[in-house]
């Protein structure tokens, strides 16, 4: 892998660790502000995926030799499900985004599958949340 790519590659897991910590900061926060069942039981496994996210963008970042360096986005925890569900519908699209950058620099198929996999989970998310905003 060229150099270039590397780093490109490295600066998009890096951004996808940073987002994915957030998500994690967040998510137990709003869940305990949700009092229907329910939709705590769906944030409560988006949180799931958002580690094993966590825990992939990390093993990736080793694996191509680089040191896991999260920038945390300055976050404010939400009150009320709408405005909880509409940030995290726009997390959601920003995890999109960087995954789809993730792919666009990697050739690779085994990490191209990997990163595809893990946008098609961010974009089954924003499904979940966005039927549960339509509920409200």
């Amino acid at each position: 892998m060229a150099e270039e790519k590397r780093e490109q590659l490295l600066k998009a897991l890096n951004a996808a660790l940073g987002a994915e910590y957030g998500a994690l900061w967040l998510l137990p926060q709003h869940m305990a502000q949700v009092e229907d069942e329910e939709l705590k039981r769906q944030l409560k496994l988006i949180a799931d995926v958002e580690l094993e996210h966590a825990e992939k963008s990390a093993q990736m970042i080793y694996a191509l030799g680089g040191e896991p360096n999260a920038d945390l986005p300055r976050l404010k925890p939400r009150r009320g499900v709408k405005e909880i569900l509409e940030a995290h519908v726009e997390g959601e699209r920003e995890a999109i985004e960087l995954w789809t950058r993730a792919i666009e620099a990697t050739d690779d198929p085994k990490l191209k599958k990997a990163f595809e996999d893990m946008r098609r989970d961010e974009e089954g998310h924003q499904r979940l949340l966005e039927r549960a905003l339509s509920r409200l």
